[in-house]
């Protein structure tokens, strides 16, 4: 299934932050708020813009990600890395992340 999350910057600290289903940011892409058709991914949107105007965070955009199989998965890689961290070792990576289901055309700018 095919849905969107919502995502950010943390002004704080410049941290990937991702929405949640309570309205706060989590690290952890795992607690993201999944949003399943346009008119929910806008209302998620309005929210981020609110905490944006709040000067919480920074960038906010919708995300799409893949549910398969029970995890949430970016279906692009820029969003598997920034959902991730820094490619790094794996000891590394953030709680809650899992590998990407990235599309072989994908291009990522450095």
């Amino acid at each position: 299934m095919m849905a969107q999350i919502v995502t950010a910057s943390r002004l704080a600290d410049g941290a990937v932050v991702f929405l949640d289903a309570g309205g706060g940011w989590s690290e952890r892409l795992d607690r993201a708020a999944l949003y399943s058709g346009k008119a929910e991914s806008a209302a998620g949107l309005e929210l981020g813009r609110a905490a944006e105007a709040a000067s919480l965070v920074v960038d906010v955009y919708a995300v799409d990600v893949s549910t398969a199989g029970g995890s949430v998965v970016p279906t692009k890689l820029r969003e598997a890395i920034r959902a991730r961290g820094p490619t790094i070792l794996p000891a590394f990576t953030k709680p809650g992340s899992t590998p990407a289901a990235v599309q072989e055309d994908d291009d990522v700018s450095v």
